[in-house]
């Protein structure tokens, strides 16, 4: 099918993967490169625990950055693998490097091609050139519409994560211009384990600082 520069359904002159209802059951869960911070992960073990007792085989590629380690992964019966060739179709929280796509595979992640933004065309050539069917989280809406509420969505845990990184910033930028504030003793997002205890800790704690 002929390349085209547009966030538009697939050519009708685009042949499409194997349908989905004649594949193997096998999931791969891609190990997340597009930022060196990113952590999250599309599945979690009690997920693929779930999957493998269903008769899914489920691949995953090993990861040190993880918020799930590969050991949790392994034992709710994942196979820990580079190769994710075998799996038909792939995971992702945040879209793959360039070129390395799987020619004619499933993928799952946010392609932010949806708006044809110009630093995501390449991405979105390579999704037509390999013939793969791509799944964008932020096109699953209820009902299938356009303009209904996403069914797939990191809006809540992106804006807490924004806060927490926006208040360290502020704090950061108070201290170039020569003020000590009690944002300094906010951390970045990505040190906190959880939300609900440590970083709601550090939040309160600068607020209290703050008000005294």
């Amino acid at each position: 099918c002929s390349r085209r520069r547009s966030a538009s359904e697939f050519p009708s002159d685009c042949n499409l993967p194997v349908p989905l209802q004649t594949m193997r059951r096998s999931l791969g869960v891609l190990a997340e490169a597009y930022s060196k911070w990113e952590r999250r992960a599309p599945l979690t073990p009690s997920h693929v625990s779930r999957l493998v007792n269903s008769g899914v085989e489920v691949l995953v590629q090993p990861s040190s950055k993880r918020v799930f380690t590969d050991r949790e992964f392994a034992a709710a019966g994942a196979t820990i693998t580079r190769d994710l060739s075998g799996a038909n179709t792939i995971m992702g929280v945040k879209q793959p490097l360039n070129s390395s796509l799987l020619p004619g595979k499933n993928y799952l992640f946010f392609s932010h091609v949806i708006k044809a933004q110009p630093e995501n065309m390449p991405l979105l050539d390579e999704v037509l050139e390999k013939k793969v069917r791509l799944i964008d989280y932020e096109c699953i809406r209820e009902g299938g519409g356009g303009t209904t509420p996403r069914l797939v969505a990191f809006g809540e845990f992106a804006g807490m994560s924004g806060m927490v990184n926006g208040l360290r910033g502020l704090g950061l930028r108070l201290l170039s211009l020569g003020h000590s504030t009690p944002f300094l003793s906010i951390g970045p997002t990505h040190a906190y384990t959880d939300y609900s205890t440590d970083a709601r800790r550090a939040l309160r704690a600068a607020g209290g600082a703050g008000a005294r």
